[in-house]
């Protein structure tokens, strides 16, 4: 059995120290300890156990977590597709209704998308030659599929404002 180089108390502090950083998942704290302390078996064991312990405790919450991704997506204007890819990245299987608070989950993604859509391309109008408009109403579907968007939520804004 491998002899290891730490006490339980200097995994426990290291994850509190990365705590008060800034938030983290279970998976990405547990990451972090093993490039710190290492990778053998008896070493993962106990940086689970610590990090099991640490959401027992309240220290360490994924929910709390994918909250503040969320809000941060939000903020860079990503629609609620590109949200649940970004919560799928950092390890978490949360959609981005289970990760925020239920008095916020009524966020309008149609008015978010129209945000997104007047910041990008503003009051600029679509081309008059009919070849022309399809090649740019395809261009910023592209965008606002890119961001995240159901093209439920933006098509209406590609349509010709003029009767």
């Amino acid at each position: 059995m491998a002899e290891v180089s730490y006490k339980p108390a200097d995994l426990r502090r290291a994850a509190m120290d990365y705590l008060a950083r800034r938030e983290h998942s279970a998976d990405e704290l547990v990451a972090k300890l093993k490039k710190r302390f290492g990778r053998d078996a008896v070493t993962v064991q106990a940086i689970v156990a610590t990090v099991d312990d640490l959401a027992r405790e309240g220290l360490q919450s994924d929910i709390r977590f994918a909250s503040g991704v969320v809000r941060q997506c939000l903020l860079k204007g990503l629609g609620p597709r590109r949200v649940d890819q970004t919560l799928r990245e950092k390890g978490l299987s949360l959609r981005w209704e289970q990760a925020v608070d239920p008095a916020e989950a009524d966020i309008d993604w149609f008015d978010v998308a129209e945000q997104v859509y007047s910041k990008r391309f503003g009051s600029s109008e679509l081309p008059n030659q009919q070849a022309d408009r399809r090649k740019e109403q395809a261009r910023r579907a592209r965008f606002m599929q890119y961001r995240g968007f159901d093209p439920d939520h933006f098509m209406h804004l590609l349509e010709d404002p003029s009767p």
